[in-house]
């Protein structure tokens, strides 16, 4: 069951901004991340990828050698600067050793947290994973028979760096909405007061499709998402899928996109358990990002926290990706929150 939490006053001290009140509620919802069994890409510390990369401009020219959390470049300058290998990337599959990440309980989570301070002491949090590697998909350009391809076998979607997460509305000290994400799309779940999250709404999958004149356009698709969200031993309990880490609700085989005889899976199991909750980094969303220094002036940073260049496109017209492509930008994306106004 649920009622674990037994918090019932305010205590009004504060830490970076967030009372003791909620830096408790964020860890005592802290979710409980599963990890599949033959996951061979794990999450890091930001400092961890930093290790390993050089902050590149848009053009490709090395601007910061060797990056740290603290002193990475930062600002509006650098929407256009993207982290790089020091190894360039050869080829789609070519691993470099760091992408296998850290030990999971070396691997932080990082929290970011808006109090509300409202009547029912709404607190949304957003508790972010980072990965050193994404790998995409496998796919099979020609006819699938079974688990035979006639035809072949392609890599999609690879990319360097991955930030994945997970929102969570706490009202009361309840949590009462959890929205994961789900790669570029994710679905929200609601309390049902009794012993589980069921599903409330899921965003479509968007794809980019060619018409004969060779201009594209977008589609979109429903995504195939549990109807529940449950809880183990009183934590939210979260499914990273193998490779990729898109975060579903339950483990199983999960189709987001079939075109043609291409289509896009997700694996998901109780394989691995990632206890969030034993390494937080709990930081306050504000609308100045300039206010993040220190060993937090990394969030400040705005480029891409992977290689841009990309290979093998050819197929990118059908399967709407390259073999290799583009990092993704920070979490500071994510302060814009995925819940409306509380209405407290």
């Amino acid at each position: 069951m649920l009622l674990k939490l037994s918090i019932l006053l305010v205590v009004v001290a504060k830490t970076n901004g967030i009372s003791e009140y909620a830096s408790s509620l964020v860890e005592t919802w802290a979710p409980l991340v599963w990890l599949h069994s033959q996951e061979p890409f794990y999450p890091s510390s930001v400092q961890f990828h930093l290790n390993y990369t050089m902050v590149n401009n848009e053009y490709d020219i090395t601007l910061q050698d060797q990056p740290t959390a603290e002193s990475i470049l930062v600002g509006a300058e650098t929407a256009d600067y993207h982290l790089n290998t020091r190894t360039n990337m050869e080829c789609v599959n070519c691993f470099q050793e760091f992408f296998s990440g850290e030990p999971l309980e070396a691997a932080p989570v990082y929290a970011f947290v808006k109090e509300y301070n409202n009547s029912c002491e709404t607190v949304d949090v957003q508790y972010s994973f980072f990965y050193p590697f994404n790998y995409g998909k496998d796919v099979c350009v020609g006819l699938e028979i079974g688990d035979s391809c006639l035809g072949d076998l392609r890599t999609f979607g690879n990319h360097i760096g991955d930030w994945e997460h997970i929102s969570v509305r706490i009202e009361n000290g309840i949590a009462t909405l959890v929205h994961l994400d789900v790669h570029s799309f994710g679905a929200t779940y609601k309390w049902d007061g009794r012993d589980r999250f069921e599903f409330v709404e899921g965003e479509p999958v968007k794809h980019r499709e060619y018409n004969r004149d060779g201009k594209f356009f977008i589609t979109e698709r429903d995504v195939p998402y549990p109807t529940h969200l449950d809880l183990e031993d009183g934590r939210i309990a979260v499914f990273s899928a193998n490779g990729s880490h898109g975060t579903w609700a339950q483990p199983g085989k999960f189709t987001y996109l079939h075109i043609l005889t291409v289509h896009l899976d997700d694996y998901t199991e109780r394989g691995v358990q990632w206890q969030t909750w034993n390494n937080l980094v709990i930081n306050d969303v504000v609308d100045d990002l300039n206010t993040f220094t220190g060993d937090k002036s990394w969030i400040n940073f705005r480029g891409k926290w992977g290689n841009t260049f990309k290979l093998e496109c050819d197929l990118d017209p059908i399967v709407g990706e390259c073999g290799l492509v583009g990092g993704p930008t920070g979490p500071y994306k994510y302060f814009r929150g995925n819940f409306p106004e509380p209405e407290c």
